[in-house]
């Protein structure tokens, strides 16, 4: 899966964006408990780089 989606982020926030976004999908969590909060949007852009990957058969 491509990660253009997440350029600019340190390696740290990377695996944090894509550790809630695994939560956020498998409904432990929500978007709104994601912390740092400046990280929600990567996890939103995350999750629909998923579903798309999904969709594509490419996952």
């Amino acid at each position: 899966m491509n990660e253009v989606h997440l350029e600019g982020l340190t390696l740290v926030q990377k695996r944090l964006v894509k550790a809630y976004a695994t939560s956020v999908m498998g409904e432990v969590r929500m978007i709104a408990d994601v912390k740092p909060t400046d990280l929600q949007h990567y996890v939103e852009l995350e999750i629909a780089e998923r579903e798309i990957a999904i969709l594509r058969g490419e996952s």
